[in-house]
């Protein structure tokens, strides 16, 4: 690479970490431009832990899994050499005692290693390594430039982990709103029941519509607060803790007798096709519930006067559940975002936390399932299809 080639990467590298945020794309460019750049076999990017004796892999482009995560890399002699901010180079990586994992090394086909140190304010953070599949000794002018790009990383990886903090300071804050929320509007809406129930004397018939509409915006609001509460869950890999067997049919069933006025308000016919005899499924029926609920209250929401079809079948060893509108649909653009945290579709004005498709995402990837969505849908040529799958047998079951 020419010496203005090198200067127009690190210029474009820069604007991209200088506007971008989400840092961890960032260094998936930095290790793939080194590892084009110097021909190589593969490269990665490895974080120094706090106590500054170990090295572990934060991403990698060209190397295997295996290879990977064949461990963390101890900072020893020629490591120690790197974190004074030099480079090391190992020409032979199966014979030099300096590299810690030599067989591996052999059966990834790894002849030499390049180690450049990442400086932020002077300070060595991790490294990033070069693995080349014959023997190469790096010019210096080759070596300042990976260099250059290594301290790029360095400052990325400290986006990411000013990123991460901010991040769990909002989940933070989030979690103790929710809670601070759930327990006074819990209070008002038994109050209202109450109220409705005759308890504190009889009601017109337009104090109990207004009582109803209050009551029912009280529902609404204790599911957004619902949706807020379940973020720390998902960071914390805790959507789904117990399982039991589970009927989808029985779900489905319970679902539309408590949900088919809202339907019939939008003027909305609501059909269900499901075999009584669908086996069941080992899961959490509160999350599965809950999955089947934000589907198919995003189609009667998005929908006017159409329909909403809930289908369900066998399909090989998973059970397939189907949503189908025949609403407004979604934008193409809009499509690969649809499953994102508090993303909205561009073409409406919508309600919500924009939460619901993401934990319903992640609800069924928990349960070891799959779910997309297309639009148009391909049957009707409009409005929405939502399909997500189980496997017929939990992921423990023999």
């Amino acid at each position: 690479m020419e010496e203005g080639q090198r200067y127009r990467v690190l210029y474009e590298i820069a604007q991209e970490l200088n506007s971008s945020l989400a840092p961890g794309e960032v260094l998936h460019t930095i290790v793939e431009t080194i590892c084009n750049a110097a021909d190589a076999k593969g490269c990665s990017l490895m974080l120094l832990t706090p106590d500054q004796q170990q090295l572990i892999h934060t991403i990698a482009y060209g190397l295997s899994d295996r290879y990977v995560r064949k461990g963390p890399v101890k900072v020893d002699v020629a490591i120690a050499e790197c974190l004074r901010g030099k480079s090391v180079t190992v020409l032979d990586a199966a014979t030099d005692s300096r590299v810690q994992y030599r067989e591996q090394a052999k059966r990834e086909g790894v002849v030499s290693m390049l180690s450049l140190p990442c400086m932020l304010r002077g300070k060595v953070i991790g490294l990033v390594r070069i693995y080349t599949s014959e023997q190469h000794q790096f010019s210096t002018q080759e070596i300042e430039f990976f260099s250059a790009l290594a301290n790029l990383g360095a400052i990325a990886l400290k986006r990411a982990e000013l990123l991460e903090e901010e991040k769990k300071q909002f989940l933070r804050f989030v979690s103790i709103a929710a809670h601070d929320l759930k327990a006074p509007l819990s209070a008002i809406q038994s109050f209202l029941g109450a109220m409705l129930g005759g308890f504190a004397g009889e009601l017109n018939e337009k104090q109990k519509q207004m009582m109803q509409r209050a009551s029912q915006r009280i529902t609404e609001l204790l599911g957004l607060i619902s949706d807020l509460l379940d973020i720390p869950r998902i960071e914390m890999g805790q959507l789904v803790q117990e399982t039991t067997e589970v009927s989808l049919v029985q779900i489905v069933d319970s679902f539309v007798k408590e949900s088919s006025g809202l339907a019939e308000q939008k003027g909305i016919k609501l059909s269900v096709d499901i075999p009584t005899n669908l086996p069941s499924i080992s899961g959490s029926s509160p999350r599965l519930q809950q999955v089947i609920t934000n589907l198919v209250n995003n189609a009667i929401n998005y929908t006017t006067d159409g329909e909403v079809a809930i289908r369900a079948r066998e399909a090989n060893n998973e059970l397939l559940l189907e949503v189908i509108d025949t609403g407004c649909g979604i934008p193409p653009d809009d499509l690969p975002r649809v499953f994102e945290d508090f993303f909205r579709a561009s073409n409406v004005e919508a309600k919500g936390t924009g939460l619901g498709l993401s934990i319903s995402k992640r609800i069924v990837e928990a349960h070891g399932g799959r779910i997309w969505v297309e639009s148009p849908c391909p049957e009707t040529g409009k409005g929405s299809k939502f399909s997500f799958t189980l496997p017929k047998k939990a992921q423990g079951d023999k």
